[in-house]
């Protein structure tokens, strides 16, 4: 499918690179952390973002729901205003679901957009799959819940559910996920945690959103912009909610992940 000239985006890759200057950065997530209460956290992230001073008046974890709706809104907004494809704003919508809009991307024939898809189809698969051992779920359940679309066969995941995690480890070494799933084995036979995993997930899609940084032209810019957006609310309310329910700073830490800056 024949879409705009990557030209026409130039106006909202210069749009897209002003607003990148006030992303916030994980280490300010983590400086705001260890402060002591829900004020203080979200000033540092106000100082360091582009949020509204509403953001530190916050008085309980459902006006903080209602702010970063009304954030996320923003975002859809200036999606609207900036790219000239309905499809990539439904892709940035849906990207929790890349298995449902992977077509969709394959069909405007950005490889960047359909790639990150393909990661998260196979992240998917890796969480599904360690959750689903160690749940000890049936065999038949499980696969009813594996993903297709990723740069690896389904069947690698299918194949893999009666090896241990070890095994799955050494099968895994020829792709790009087998620190991870190191890492993550780790976590969870030390700790009994996910965490690990969780982050190191959004790591590895964070970190391949910022390839972005160096297309000059064309929608990637804008999509790795959304998406960084979306990632950073989430991040606000983790230290939100943390500091809500008293959650200690070095547990809160721990789950914060790499940011687009």
């Amino acid at each position: 499918m024949r879409g705009p000239s990557r030209l026409s985006y130039a106006y909202a890759v210069g749009r897209i690179r002003a607003l990148e200057r006030r992303l916030v950065s994980s280490s300010v997530f983590r400086e705001a952390s260890g402060e002591k209460d829900f004020p203080s956290a979200m000033k540092v992230i106000f100082d360091a973002g582009n949020f509204e001073e509403e953001i530190i008046n916050i008085g309980n974890s459902y006006e903080l729901d209602e702010f970063l709706a009304k954030e996320e809104e923003k975002i859809f907004r200036l999606m609207r205003e900036l790219l000239f494809e309905e499809d990539i704003f439904t892709i940035i919508a849906k990207e929790s679901q890349p298995q449902m809009v992977l077509a969709v991307a394959e069909e405007l024939g950005y490889a960047f957009i359909s790639d990150y898809l393909r990661y998260r189809i196979d992240l998917g698969n890796l969480k599904i799959l360690l959750r689903a051992k160690y749940s000890n779920l049936p065999l038949k359940k499980y696969h009813d819940m594996v993903l297709k679309g990723g740069f690896l066969d389904e069947k690698i995941f299918l194949q893999s559910y009666d090896q241990t995690f070890s095994e799955i480890g050494e099968r895994l070494r020829p792709s790009t996920y087998v620190n991870l799933w190191n890492r993550a084995i780790e976590d969870l036979e030390e700790d009994e945690t996910f965490v690990l995993l969780e982050r190191g997930i959004e790591d590895f899609l964070m970190i391949y959103l910022q390839r972005a940084k160096y297309i000059f032209f064309g929608p990637e810019p804008v999509f790795s912009y959304a998406l960084a957006k979306k990632r950073e609310l989430s991040l606000v309310r983790l230290v939100g909610m943390g500091k809500f329910l008293m959650i200690p700073p070095e547990f809160i830490k721990k789950r914060i992940s790499e940011t687009y800056v």
